[in-house]
């Protein structure tokens, strides 16, 4: 679940849409989750970023909602 949250935040944030920020509900949905149960896993869209970046790009996973 963890991969698919980051590399879901892998495609948002690499190519954002317009009007601000990403936040943790739009990954939830384009990951297909409940914030709440995204937020088991991470608190901040800080944390998801601090392991988009520490995990090397290129999973099997492609695609944002």
């Amino acid at each position: 679940m963890r991969t698919w949250i980051t590399d879901t935040a892998r495609d948002l944030l690499d190519d954002p849409s317009p009007g601000g920020p990403v936040n943790l509900d739009e990954i939830a949905a384009c990951a297909g989750v409940t914030t709440h149960h995204l937020r088991a896993y991470y608190g901040s869209v800080d944390a998801i970023i601090t392991d988009v970046t520490a995990e090397p790009s290129g999973s099997a996973r492609v695609g944002r909602c």
